[in-house]
């Protein structure tokens, strides 16, 4: 009992000392607050006076150097009248070479004017600087003073407000007095260096306590507040001014004898701002201390009065932190679960199936086993969707995902890879046609009808598969393998499935990565123009250029239309290809136009773009933009173009035509069009097909057709363009004919846009020399 009784009181004492030593502290903690919070006040605020008192005298003494230098003036004035010598052109000549001063006046004993530098000077001094001049003791001879300022009763102030005057009592003159003027804004320039803060300003006051002058540091202020009280007795000193609710340190020196005081006026807010915003920190930091000492205190006191309850509460806390942890732990389970798992299927996605099947490829290798992946793409699945809705197609995709799990085996895995794409991973010790026994049960299944809901459903899978490792050493090329098998199952219909096999799919692994690439290929730009020139027959002359796009691919390198222009047409990029092609076609004429080149070229249109109802806005929209005339760009239409969309396509190039745009017809004599139907159209070149042209000689009984093609087109008054030339005697039989135009090797390839400039100068040598 003894000891617990001893050790209880021992706890008690610490318990009170903690106390006292805590109280202890956060008094001193305040006290010294309110200690340095006081010295500091008083320091700011003494200092602050100090400094405007140094700024008072020395303004005041600066004044004074100026009341010197009239007295100097009013000296010079008294000797020359003494001496008899022409006292008006010394005084001029004084005022001239004065920066300061800028007018001055000399008036007899009665105020009157004797002499004036300016024709518009004062004619007469006012009476209450007369009185003073006459009667006031403290005024002495030679002894400048500024007078005072005019009440309401006395008159209106008889100079400028800009004006600050000096009056000078002359000796041995009767009463005669000098006034000379100077210019407040000199005096008040001298100080615009000085930051008086946003409230700080300076005033000159006379020996009436009235303001003569008030400015700060952005300049001279007009009006303001009047300060109260004025400055009291003495020559300097600090005192406390008023203006309406606002509170200002003043501080003055005072010179009676010049009859001024300048005084130096600041808010006490401003002047406090900054010690007020440390005295807020130190507030702030006394008040997180005492809050941390009583916390200390508190927490003290409770652990040493509650040791055992502590050790109770503990021996709690440590049991919830383990239900706390498996409980963090399942959830930690179940939210990798979630990460892992495609919400819609509950297969795996695509993360966690490469990171899964990367493990089991590893294994399988390991055991000398194949691997197979299945790439799966149900068929007509977004015809469903938008059919029957997306609640259809979801349960559609659920039921899919049933059927492929209920066939897989220990070791396989599947996963949904998104919309309508699903992957398998066969393990396991299946042999090759196993797998193909496999892929053909999986087929059965997906391919039989689905109930779902009120709907009865019908797909079928599009499967690609992909073997380790025969077709890939990787996970990503075994996807990538049986995602271009998949294509080709695809293309070849529906319900099929093909192995991947580099020798028999070549081009169809290549068409399928070209359209893939297609999207990438517009955004990053990757098409650019060849141009093949076009030559005028009559003057053997280069008159413009047809456009032929190429695809500079990263990969393949450059690729000709005749292996993309049916995949843009087929996967919808043709219109963005179009676009993408007027666009190159009208900055190259924009440049070769900065360069003096002024020729037309001529692109190719596709009868989807021509289908679209703002095909025309387009085209003359590029042409605006670039600020190319539009007779230099010309378009080039196929006969199916206007056989399949023949209304909306008129109209297009009716408005183009109209515009001022050429329309030549492409590839006649392949097609389906003849001449009657050409007089409907908004055309005026026509081009005959290079198969016509590729059978043609220099001999008398030729081919008709290009002859007959030749004299019904001048009929219709459209230029004829032959496009292949490839010899000269095809050369000449079409001169004979009356061909106008001609492309084609015989005079050039199609060439990028650097050459052509180097093309025209080789021609017209070849032409000169050959002239």
């Amino acid at each position: 009992m003894i000891s617990h009784r001893g050790s209880s009181i021992s706890i008690v004492l610490v318990q009170y000392a903690v106390i006292v030593l805590g109280t202890l502290y956060v008094l001193f903690l305040w006290l010294m607050f309110y200690y340095h919070n006081d010295r500091t006040h008083d320091e700011r605020l003494k200092a602050e006076a100090a400094e405007h008192l140094n700024l008072s005298v020395i303004i005041a003494e600066n004044l004074r150097q100026l009341a010197d230098r009239a007295k100097a003036a009013g000296a010079i004035y008294s000797s020359e009248q003494q001496q008899g010598g022409e006292v008006a052109e010394r005084l001029s000549r004084l005022l001239a070479s004065d920066p300061v001063f800028n007018r001055l006046s000399v008036f007899d004993g009665r105020g009157q004017q004797l002499f004036a530098s300016h024709g518009d000077g004062l004619e007469s001094l006012p009476v209450p600087w007369l009185e003073r001049l006459h009667e006031a003791t403290d005024v002495q001879v030679n002894q400048p003073f500024i007078p005072l300022a005019l009440n309401a009763a006395e008159g209106q102030w008889p100079l400028p407000n800009w004006r600050l005057p000096f009056l000078v009592p002359l000796a041995g003159s009767d009463g005669q007095a000098m006034l000379i003027e100077m210019d407040i804004g000199y005096l008040v320039g001298l100080y615009h260096y000085i930051d008086l803060g946003q409230t700080g300003f300076i005033q000159l006051l006379d020996v009436s306590g009235r303001e003569r002058v008030r400015a700060d540091s952005s300049g001279v202020i007009l009006g303001g507040e009047t300060l109260t009280p004025a400055p009291g007795g003495g020559t300097r000193a600090v005192y406390t001014s008023q203006a309406g609710s606002k509170l200002y340190q003043s501080a003055f020196h005072s010179m009676p004898q010049h009859g001024f005081t300048v005084v130096i006026s600041k808010q006490y807010d401003e002047i406090l701002q900054s010690f007020r915003a440390g005295q807020s920190r130190q507030l702030l930091f006394n008040g997180v201390m005492t809050l941390a000492v009583l916390i200390c205190v508190f927490w003290m006191v409770r652990m040493l009065h509650g040791q055992q309850a502590a050790l109770r509460t503990l021996q709690q806390s440590q049991g919830e932190n383990q239900q706390l942890i498996a409980r963090l732990e399942s959830e930690h389970e179940r939210s990798s679960r979630a990460a892992s798992t495609d919400h819609l299927s509950g297969l795996f996605n695509r993360r966690q199936f490469i990171e899964v099947a990367s493990r089991q490829l590893v294994e399988q290798r390991s055991r000398r086993r194949l691997l197979a992946v299945l790439f799966i793409d149900l068929d007509r699945f977004k015809s469903i969707n938008d059919t029957l809705g997306h609640r259809i197609g979801d349960l559609l995709l659920q039921a899919v995902a049933g059927r492929i799990t209920r066939l897989l085996e220990p070791g396989d895995e599947a996963a949904r890879f998104g919309g309508d794409e699903f992957v398998v991973l066969l393990a396991g010790s299946r042999t090759e046609q196993q797998i193909i026994s496999w892929v053909d049960q999986l087929t059965q299944r997906l391919s039989a009808p689905y109930q779902l809901e009120d709907s009865e459903v019908n797909t079928s899978p599009s499967i690609g598969i992909s073997i380790c490792p025969r077709d890939g050493q990787d996970v990503d090329s075994l996807i990538r393998h049986a995602d271009a098998a998949m294509y080709s199952a695809k293309r070849a219909g529906r319900g099929r499935y093909r192995f991947f096999d580099p020798s028999l799919n070549v081009a169809d692994v290549q068409e399928f990565y070209l359209e893939q690439a297609f999207g990438e290929a517009l955004a990053k730009h990757q098409f650019v123009l060849h141009y093949q020139p076009q030559i005028d027959l009559d003057s053997m002359s280069v008159t413009g250029y047809e456009a032929l796009v190429r695809w500079k691919h990263p990969d393949f390198g450059l690729i000709y239309p005749d292996r993309f222009i049916s995949i843009a047409e087929r996967s919808g990029f043709i219109i963005g290809l179009g676009e993408e092609v007027i666009a190159l076609a009208c900055r190259q004429l924009a440049a070769w136009g900065d360069e003096g080149l002024d020729t037309r070229v001529a692109v190719n249109v596709s009868a989807i773009q021509l289908s679209q109802p703002h095909f025309s806005s387009m085209v003359l929209r590029q042409l605006a933009e670039t600020g190319v005339e539009t007779w230099r760009l010309e378009l080039e239409i196929t006969e199916t173009a206007i056989l399949e969309k023949e209304s909306m396509a008129i109209a297009s190039l009716e408005t183009l035509r109209a515009a001022g745009l050429g329309v030549s017809l492409d590839d006649f004599g392949s097609g389906y069009a003849g001449f009657a139907h050409l007089q409907s159209l908004p055309v005026n070149k026509l081009k005959i097909d290079r198969g016509l042209i590729a059978q043609l000689s220099n001999s008398h009984d030729d081919s008709l057709i290009v002859s007959f093609t030749i004299t019904l087109a001048k009929r219709l008054s459209l230029r004829v363009v032959a496009e292949g030339v490839e010899t000269a005697e095809q050369l000449v039989y079409l001169r004979l004919a009356g061909c106008d135009l001609v492309q084609g090797y015989h005079f050039s390839r199609p060439m990028p846009a650097e050459q052509v400039a180097e093309f025209e100068r080789g021609f017209h040598a070849t032409k000169v020399n050959a002239e």
